[in-house]
């Protein structure tokens, strides 16, 4: 059984026709590359996958179970987690913080332990900060350095990273990176490249949408191709950049590179 099964999901916002019968499967283990042209609803699909999108036809199978129904916090509390295309931190909440919230799914402390404070919610607390530092050791020092500093402070990049370190701090089974390299300079998305490898080699699995074709040929095991709402094609990274469908939906250019 995989890890994640999306069958037959459609999605339609007034005549217009966002996912079309959108069928795959994620396994254990991997790193699946998701891309398509603009429009060709692949956030859409993420946000079905995350709870942030309803929709009427189709299912979704998290683990086993479905999904489709539950709440944004209740799938992250499964072990689905995700970042979004456009960058959502919290400015005046420093780097260890977005950490701390992140891992906020699995604190027991509420209201009234919180005012209490009996033994556990201190080892929760100090278990929770170091669960942080071995996150964001994973970074090396682009934020390991500004622990204490506000995000707002921090660079576009690096605040980036930021919203994928407050997504591992959640410990997901399957991470959703909606493009995680959107703005880097090609230094900075080679680094993207060996932080989504060593994410998998953690035992996270990943779903990655990108534009960026050598991260995405660098980075997946395999790739799922979108157009116009619908499944065009999968297969291996060599078979994809082969492949005349692909290349038609990129705007008829002779070869993808990588």
């Amino acid at each position: 059984m995989s890890l994640l099964e999306i069958r037959s999901v459609s999605v339609s916002f007034g005549g217009l026709a966002a996912l079309k019968q959108v069928s795959m499967a994620v396994d254990e283990g991997e790193v699946v590359g998701l891309i398509g042209p603009n429009g060709a609803g692949k956030t859409t699909l993420f946000n079905c996958l995350s709870g942030f999108q309803p929709f009427a036809e189709g299912h979704i199978l998290f683990r086993g179970a479905s999904i489709q129904t539950l709440a944004p916090h209740r799938v992250a509390a499964l072990g689905l987690a995700r970042t979004f295309q456009t960058s959502r931190i919290f400015k005046r909440m420093t780097v260890l913080d977005h950490l701390l919230v992140g891992h906020h799914l699995h604190q027991r402390t509420g209201l009234w332990a919180a005012i209490a404070r009996p033994a556990w919610v201190a080892r929760e607390e100090a278990e929770a900060r170091e669960r942080a530092h071995r996150t964001l050791a994973l970074f090396g020092d682009r934020l390991s350095s500004r622990l204490h500093d506000f995000a707002e402070s921090l660079s576009y990049a690096n605040r980036r990273r930021l919203e994928i370190a407050r997504a591992l701090a959640a410990e997901p089974r399957l991470l959703l990176l909606d493009e995680p390299t959107a703005g880097m300079n090609p230094h900075e998305t080679g680094g993207i490249v060996q932080l989504i490898k060593m994410i998998r080699d953690l035992g996270v699995t990943v779903l990655l949408i990108e534009h960026d074709m050598k991260v995405i040929m660098g980075a997946s095991d395999r790739i799922v191709v979108l157009d116009h709402g619908e499944k065009i094609t999968e297969g291996l990274p060599e078979d994809i950049r082969r492949n005349e469908g692909v290349i038609q939906a990129y705007m008829g250019r002779r070869q993808i590179r990588a």
